[in-house]
This record gives structure tokens, C-alpha cells and sequence, in this order.
């Protein structure tokens, strides 16, 4: 059975490219572009990395020993992209996935392309066996909170000061969270109810969350922010297309993704810039 699983896996996967969705966003860093798809069968990741002046059909697609789970509803894959790392938090269904040990940071050299040398059962394991970048404090604090898990969701990014932030919810409260010399910091819990997954961007050097309403709200150790700017972009429609070179960040539609045409010039005719 599992010998079929690997065969039928690695069929799929060189038949359909990234056919699946871009989870969250897009970063461009040093003229490159990096996104990730999962692939449905086994929720593992693929970093798609190439210029920022090709298309993203022409994409390197690297396997990652990441993934997310499927429990339902579905929480978007986190991950970021800083200088020589990516950041990701596995939460792999899996018996022997710690998920207090999930926040994993990645040497991007080290990443293969998928081929037939590379199993899915190889990753899972690999990811299991890597150690955490972080624990997973927030993870934990929020379980030990409260035993029911509902209107769970969270997201993380590097900063550009070298710390680490995550947003987490679960049943109506928000906390966020700051790794920074080897230690969490967070805020106080915050009455937030939400209408789905939000994701997490910096821009000059604060953090912030949009919602799948299409608002974006400042937050931080000390608190989210009242103010919030309606920026006409729903993440469930789309995605982020975070630019870390010129400082931008903006938002494209999945209807107006083309994969045949060079992502700097679809940018400039498709996406709307946000911020």
C-alpha cells in the first residue's frame, strides 16, 4: 500500500507542477521570488523559488520537511522567508509530530527537488527528527487555556530585527507573541472573534494581521491596534505578495495568477498594492 502511495504520489506531482494553491503569500527577497503549495495527499510543503523577472511555471520546486495538517477548518501553511532560512511551523498529522516542537528553521541550500529519490515518508521523518527552531509556547499556552479548540488559528513571520512573531487564536481570544534572544514575550489575551484565518506581514519594521474581511489591524506584545484600514482584499480570495526589496506589500487575485508570465511584469499589470 505504501509503495502505491509513493508511485501514485510522484505521478501526480510532475503531472500538475503547482496546481495546488499558493498558501498565503509570496516573497520576493534579492530579486528572487519564493512561495509554497501543499500538496493534498500528504499536507507536505514545496518551496517554489526562481527570479523575480521569470515566471513562476519556471520555478525550482524544493521539498520541504514541512507541512500543515487537514483538520478541519484548515489552517493556511505558515511559513517566511529570511536571507538564507525558511521559517515554518509543521504541524504534520502525524503520531510522532511534537506539535511543541513544530516552529522549524531550514537552511534553504539544504533542499532537494522533488524526484523519485525523495519519499514523503523520508520528509515526515526528517521533520520529526529536526529540532525546533523555537518551542512552541503559544501552541502550548493556548491548549493549557482551554481544552476545546475552536476558531483556531495562527500565523508567524521572521522579523527584520532577528525575533520571531506569531498571532494565535482560539475560542474568541487572540494573543501575540514575540521570540527574541531565546525567550517568549506576549500580550495580554484579547477578546477577538474571527471569521476565519487571518495572516500576518511586516512593513516598516511593525506587524500586521489581515482578516478575511479585508482588514488590517497593527498588533504587537503590547496589544492590536483599534484602528483598522479596510484595504480591499480578502486572503481567501488571494494572496500576499510581500516585497522585502523595495519595502511594498501587495495583493493579487488567484483569478489573475498566470503562471507563463514573468511575475515582476504581472505584478505590475494584476496586483494591487495594500500598503
Amino acid at each position: 500500500m505504501r509503495k502505491t502511495f509513493f508511485v501514485s504520489f510522484f505521478i501526480l506531482f510532475s503531472s500538475v507542477g503547482f496546481a495546488q494553491s499558493i498558501e498565503r503569500k509570496i516573497i520576493i527577497q534579492n530579486g528572487n521570488y519564493f512561495f509554497t503549495t501543499i500538496d493534498e495527499n500528504n499536507q507536505l510543503a514545496t518551496l517554489h523559488t526562481g527570479k523575480y523577472s521569470d515566471s513562476l511555471k519556471a520555478s525550482k520546486k524544493l521539498a520541504m520537511p514541512a507541512g500543515r495538517n487537514f483538520d478541519d477548518p484548515i489552517v493556511p501553511f505558515s511559513w517566511d522567508v529570511v536571507d538564507t532560512s525558511v521559517y515554518a511551523i509543521s504541524f504534520l498529522l502525524h503520531p510522532l509530530n511534537d506539535r511543541n516542537e513544530a516552529i522549524k528553521r531550514i537552511n534553504i541550500s539544504s533542499l532537494k527537488e522533488w524526484s523519485k529519490t525523495i519519499t514523503p515518508m523520508d520528509l515526515i521523518m526528517l521533520s520529526v527528527d529536526m529540532n525546533p527552531f523555537a518551542y512552541n509556547d503559544p501552541y502550548l499556552f493556548v491548549t493549557r487555556r482551554s481544552n476545546v479548540i475552536e476558531d483556531f488559528f495562527y500565523d508567524a513571520i521572521s522579523m527584520s530585527d532577528g525575533s520571531y512573531t506569531m498571532a494565535i487564536t482560539n475560542n474568541g481570544e487572540l494573543s501575540v507573541w514575540n521570540y527574541k534572544n531565546k525567550e517568549w514575550k506576549h500580550s495580554e489575551v484579547i477578546k477577538f472573534p474571527i471569521d476565519g484565518y487571518f495572516s500576518l506581514f511586516e512593513k516598516d519594521k511593525k506587524v500586521y494581521l489581515i482578516l478575511n474581511s479585508g482588514a488590517v489591524q497593527e498588533v504587537s506584545i503590547n496589544g492590536i491596534s483599534t484602528n483598522k484600514k479596510d484595504v480591499g482584499a480578502k486572503p481567501k480570495d488571494g494572496f500576499l505578495i510581500i516585497n522585502k526589496d523595495d519595502n511594498s506589500v501587495w495583493f493579487m487575485k488567484n483569478e489573475d495568477l498566470n503562471q507563463r508570465t514573468a511575475l515582476n511584469e504581472l505584478v505590475t499589470k494584476k496586483a494591487k498594492r495594500i500598503l
